[in-house]
């Protein structure tokens, strides 16, 4: 129902106060008036990096944010953001699989909609039109990025839907008015080259106008994702077993427009085209993908004066993709099929007869492949008033609309819709205790997706003990179910008796996300060496979930009637030992399951039960040779697949699915370690040009980014009558396996 479809967008309107109006503001010229300057200074891995003003008064009042800078990322020689991020970011959890080219970004036990990742302020989040869903922080170039802010908890008041567990926001590189350029290259493992560069130049004499064009190509072999012998042998013999080429090439320019010492506006415009391959074990012989993701945004900041700043921004996307999945076509017939290439030849009853057949809308050319996306648009006005010496006000409107771009062969119902959404943030001061950072926030949508939402977002900093802390927030969040969950209908696939896929579910209700969060963190600096820590936890609740049933014909998304608790504890350490040395370690734990019905107690799937990572990084006293070292621990983390345990499914109630019970089937792919390591030396009298080797996966560790459960659907003894969809042998699992041991090396210059 229209109603309940567009939810990922509607709350992210205000994203873009608080991510592109905000990174282009006064953050970047110093003038933090708005923020409590006892408020140290956010740590940035790896460098010493401007951070928004966003993020410092995210960090003033009780929000965890890390920062990640543009030297990190550089140093870990990441060639996509998910590798950059399972290693500098912690509690970080990759869904999907890099090498594949589609992955999602997860934080603290949430799953694909809880976390939302954003460039430069403009939502990414995946709105599931009908064809596929869209992978869109694949979209987003490494070499461009400034720095990657990631916020912890309820943040959903200024960054909109799907941002209730969590926030990453990617800051890319911008004109500042001088003339400065990169270029570099990169050839390493599975026939991996990389070419980038970006220049950045005045167009007039007193660099008030400033121009920066960018551009990457990559392109990659990629290494092994599924080991032939897990393959349904029909699938096999048809060409299902093959590389994984991944393509992506990124071109943008950035304006800026320097009006006055505080004033300035800003505009971007980025354009993706990504091309990558991912036939699974069980189905496709062949299976191209096709994305194209332009976007474009523009910011104006004016600081009026010492007690008053007024933001405004805009953003447009239109991501499309398109496909070809291509099937196996099986002798069926009992008495066997005449080959159409050999008449003197019959195909026994289960054999792949030779051809292929595409799936509707997955096919080739103008006919019978379609392409599927979705365009946004969104505006923001914000004003932060600095109403009294005890009291600053922050309020807000946004206003964003969703359409529907996929072809009208998939039948979707009209979607189109405008959310309007207004926002104040309150942040009193306590006359007794003058260092005490409160925030007190609401929002309210209103839409014609639905009636109207309120939120609410909480936050508490209180120094102690000098250079100690303890902080708290927490805040309510919505997602709406996507388009796909809504109204996917795909046929039967080639062949089929009886539909086999997942069909969407017009009742769905929006999920209900209560997150807090709290901990405590002390600094200290002894001569040389400074350290840094933090222990904290954190406390999430989301009601309505949206789930599938498991092992149906045909399966159903629906909401979980059991509350999805996920309660979790959070350790770091960061020590530097003069200008040498830099070390950092992170821990998460989250139990994650739901609070009643068959599944209590069980934790998610493809959620770890604990994992931490840690960095070593040492640089010569000439500055000339670094050395980084990066590890990632992690425990358990389960995939399940296949029918519901016998006995435990529960009959519809009122129209809507409840709790299947669990999936018969379950694996552990979790329990690894994995290393990467980089040697660097910095060339040239500004030290300007770097070289550097990069190993990843250093000790070889077998390892799975995800595991799959697939059927025997297209197998051959399946399809000789051998034994039924409900048996055992119809079912089995995959896993994604994680990139071996692997050798790159880079030279890039800056000028």
């Amino acid at each position: 129902m229209k109603r309940y479809f567009f939810g990922a967008s509607t709350s992210v309107l205000a994203l873009l106060a608080a991510g592109t109006a905000m990174a282009a503001g006064p953050a970047d010229t110093g003038k933090d008036t708005t923020v409590d300057q006892t408020i140290q200074e956010i740590t940035v891995k790896g460098e010493k990096n401007r951070t928004s003003l966003l993020a410092k008064e995210a960090e003033a009042y009780g929000t965890e944010v890390q920062v990640v800078g543009a030297k990190a990322i550089e140093d870990s020689g990441a060639i996509n953001l998910a590798e950059a991020m399972q290693f500098l970011v912690k509690g970080v959890n990759i869904g999907y699989s890099p090498d594949e080219g589609e992955f999602t970004i997860r934080l603290d036990g949430g799953g694909d909609r809880d976390t939302l990742v954003t460039i430069d302020g403009v939502p990414t989040y995946d709105r599931g039109p009908a064809l596929e869903n869209i992978w869109g922080a694949t979209a987003i170039d490494p070499h461009m990025i400034d720095r990657i802010e990631v916020y912890r908890g309820g943040n959903s008041l200024y960054f909109g839907s799907n941002g209730g567990i969590g926030v990453v926001n990617v800051i890319t590189k911008k004109p500042d008015g001088t003339k400065k350029g990169e270029f570099g290259v990169s050839y390493g493992s599975f026939e991996t080259r990389e070419i980038w560069g970006n220049y950045a130049f005045p167009l007039d004499k007193d660099g008030k106008h400033s121009l920066m064009v960018y551009g990457t190509m990559l392109a990659t072999d990629s290494p092994r994702i599924f080991d032939p012998e897990k393959f349904t042998d029909n699938v096999k013999l048809s060409g299902g077993v093959q590389d994984y080429p991944y393509n992506r090439n990124n071109i943008g320019a950035k304006y800026l427009w320097k009006i006055d010492d505080n004033t300035e506006f800003r505009a971007n415009a980025i354009y993706v085209e990504s091309w990558f391959q991912d036939p699974f074990p069980s189905g496709e012989s062949y299976s191209p993908n096709t994305l194209r993701y332009p976007i474009l945004d523009a910011a104006f900041t004016k600081r009026v004066s010492d007690k008053l700043l007024f933001e405004a921004s805009a953003y447009y996307s239109n991501p499309k993709l398109w496909n070809a999945e291509l099937y196996p076509e099986i002798c069926r017939i009992a008495a066997g099929c005449v080959d159409p290439n050999n008449p003197s030849r019959t195909i026994p009853r289960g054999d792949w007869t030779g051809a292929v057949e595409p799936a509707f809308a997955h096919g080739f050319g103008t006919t019978n492949q379609f392409k599927s996306g979705y365009k946004e648009m969104g505006a923001t006005v914000r004003a932060t008033w600095q109403a009294h010496r005890l009291l600053e006000v922050i309020g807000g409107l946004q206003y964003v609309t969703y359409k529907d771009d996929s072809s009208e062969a998939f039948a979707t119902p009209n979607n189109d819709f405008a959310t309007t959404g207004v926002f104040v943030d309150l942040h009193p001061k306590l006359a007794f205790s003058p260092d005490t950072n409160i925030s007190l926030a609401v929002r309210t949508d209103f839409s014609d997706a639905f009636d109207s939402k309120t939120i609410w977002k909480f936050g508490l900093r209180q120094p102690v003990f000098g250079s100690g802390y303890i902080r708290a927030n927490g805040g309510t969040s919505y997602s709406l179910p996507q388009t796909n969950e809504l109204y996917q209908n795909n046929p039967r696939p080639p062949g089929a008796t009886s539909p086999v896929f997942t069909v969407g579910n017009p009742d769905l209700l929006p999920e209900e996300t209560k997150t807090f969060a709290a901990a405590m963190g002390y600094s200290r600096t002894f001569g040389d060496i400074s350290v840094a820590g933090e222990l904290g936890g954190f406390h999430t609740e989301i009601t309505n979930r949206i789930t599938t049933t498991s092992g149906l014909t045909p399966n159903v998304y629906f909401n979980s009637s059991a509350i999805t608790e996920i309660k979790g504890a959070t350790a770091s350490l960061d020590m530097s030992v003069g200008d040498q040395w830099d070390m950092n370690f992170a821990y998460t734990s989250t139990d994650a399951s739901e609070t009643s019905g068959s599944r209590k107690g069980l934790q998610l799937a493809e959620t770890p039960s604990w994992f931490s990572t840690a960095s070593v990084n040492w640089t010569s006293q000439n500055r000339r040779w670094k050395f980084l070292a990066l590890a990632r621990i992690q425990g358990s983390e389960w995939a399940r697949g296949g029918p519901a345990i016998a006995g435990t499914t529960k009959p519809a109630v009122n129209g809507r699915g409840q709790d299947t019970g669990v999936p018969k089937f379950s694996h552990n792919f979790g329990n690894y370690t994995v290393v990467n390591a980089s040697v660097t030396y910095l060339a040239g009298e500004q030290l300007q040009h770097r070289f550097q080797l990069r190993i990843v996966n250093l000790f070889d560790e077998y390892y799975a980014e995800r595991y799959g459960y697939g059927n025997n659907f297209y197998g051959s003894a399946f399809n000789r009558g051998e034994y039924t969809n409900t048996d055992d042998r119809y079912f089995y699992g995959y896993p994604f396996e994680g990139k071996p041991r692997s050798f790159y090396a880079t030279f890039a210059t800056s000028f």
